[in-house]
């Protein structure tokens, strides 16, 4: 089976070609760059490295959020395009368990998206080799909050993206979401007319939208 796996969340792009789960061809970026200027060379580019046709992708990975709204929103629509466009099936996966697997840390794992006001996107994993348990659920919530929830835990970020929460220790990770595949069950089969970002939250536009009715 060729898989098309996609994750445009935040600053960084990951783009990759799976072969039976394994990864054949990958492209990882970490800076600041519109995905939607560079998404769709990059997939072009990663075909031609992994010598596939877009006609042989069996099927399509999308990471689905959280993430930066625009980001998010890029990947999925893509992946949507591709998906209808091939007639091949379309699945999602949290943007917070590809940052939890991308590493292969194993054991209790936090992957954080900061998200500003002392808040983080963040879930809790017991990742191991190849089997998981989703401990804590992703999630929108203040970092204080869930960090008092965990006793003992390594947590993942991104260094090269804004960090402003208060965190004494963590490790660097930079999203890989070639490999996903190694956890089928945390793929989700799509509608690819239904699928919608998971943002986990509503935008600050629409905050204050509802804030002034």
């Amino acid at each position: 089976m060729i898989s098309l796996l996609l994750d445009t969340s935040n600053q960084e792009l990951s783009v990759a070609v799976n072969r039976d789960g394994k990864m054949i061809a990958e492209i990882n970026t970490n800076y600041k760059k519109t995905h939607s200027e560079t998404l769709v060379d990059n997939i072009q580019k990663v075909l031609s490295i992994a010598d596939i046709k877009k006609n042989h992708i069996d099927r399509i990975i999308v990471a689905k959020g959280p993430g930066s709204y625009t980001g998010v929103r890029i990947g999925i629509t893509v992946a949507k395009m591709l998906a209808k466009q091939l007639n091949i099936p379309i699945y999602s996966v949290s943007s917070l368990f590809v940052l939890a697997v991308s590493n292969h840390v194993t054991g209790n794992t936090v992957p954080l998206i900061d998200a500003r006001r002392a808040h983080v996107y963040g879930a809790l994993y017991n990742i191991e080799e190849d089997d998981y348990t989703e401990v804590i659920a992703p999630s929108y919530v203040e970092f204080k909050a869930l960090s008092a929830d965990i006793d003992e835990a390594v947590y993942l970020l991104n260094s090269q993206e804004k960090i402003t929460i208060d965190i004494d220790e963590y490790t660097h990770v930079t999203p890989r979401i070639s490999e996903v595949e190694r956890y089928e069950k945390a793929l989700k089969l799509e509608d690819a007319d239904q699928l919608i970002p998971d943002y986990l939250r509503i935008s600050e536009a629409e905050r204050n939208w509802q804030d002034n009715q």
